[in-house]
């Protein structure tokens, strides 16, 4: 009776603080991510130095190089495709100063120079559709390097408003750590004058605690999501004006 006498006391004597305490952090914690919630994140965005960073991807990424490189590949083979129409076309000459050096054709003997001209009637045939095949290359490879430029906006756009988010966020939260922080300062004052229960002060410790690791995370989130919009750009975030 005297055990349970003495639960009864501490209970009433400092669970009503403890709760109280417990609900006042809650209620920071909750009312700001209320508040973040009802925020909307496009204040934030700057959709001019959004433009900036696609600019830079379409002109930094190794890949939209290589796209570039491949148009160049087919734009030469297109002009050599054209000039070898003369191809099918086959120049001899042979000279012949005397008799004893003359050369004899069907029977017959010729001295001198001697010019021969041969025709490939096959290659003639088949020189449209390579010129044609060519150009369809080239055209291929124009199109797959607009459809690579859609896709690196689009993944520049993702990344962009994924690192913004994640600026948010750490914004928030830093704010949170404040407020947190402000209730721990008080806590810890009032229980090294004997005003509160060390389950007060563990209490409030804890949640500051608490903050500070999730302080952390965000600012690993805003890192990675910086650094993976990076890849993209080929220069720093800072090095785009």
């Amino acid at each position: 009776m005297l055990f349970s006498s003495a639960g009864m006391s501490f209970k009433r004597k400092y669970c009503p603080k403890v709760y109280k305490l417990v609900l006042c952090i809650v209620f920071i914690v909750g009312s700001h991510c209320n508040i973040h919630s009802q925020e909307s994140l496009f204040p934030e965005l700057s959709y001019p130095f959004l433009e900036k960073l696609i600019f830079a991807a379409k002109q930094n990424y190794p890949r939209v190089k290589t796209f570039d490189r491949r148009i160049n590949i087919a734009n030469l083979n297109v002009q050599k495709a054209k000039l070898s129409w003369l191809d099918f076309l086959t120049f001899s000459a042979y000279y012949s100063p005397g008799t004893s050096n003359s050369v004899t054709l069907t029977n017959t003997t010729y001295t001198g120079t001697q010019i021969g001209l041969f025709i490939n009637f096959g290659l003639i045939a088949s020189k449209p559709n390579a010129v044609k095949q060519s150009k369809e290359e080239l055209a291929i490879a124009r199109l797959a390097a607009d459809e690579y430029l859609i896709t690196i906006e689009t993944e520049v756009k993702s990344r962009y408003f994924k690192y913004m988010q994640a600026l948010t966020t750490l914004k928030v939260r830093n704010q949170i750590l404040i407020d947190v922080n402000a209730v721990y300062k008080q806590i810890k004052y009032k229980f090294e004058r004997g005003e509160a229960t060390f389950i007060d002060y563990s209490t409030a410790l804890t949640q500051s605690s608490k903050q500070r690791e999730e302080i952390i995370v965000s600012e690993s989130a805003v890192l990675v999501a910086k650094s993976s919009l990076e890849e993209l750009l080929g220069k720093k975030l800072e090095e785009i004006k």
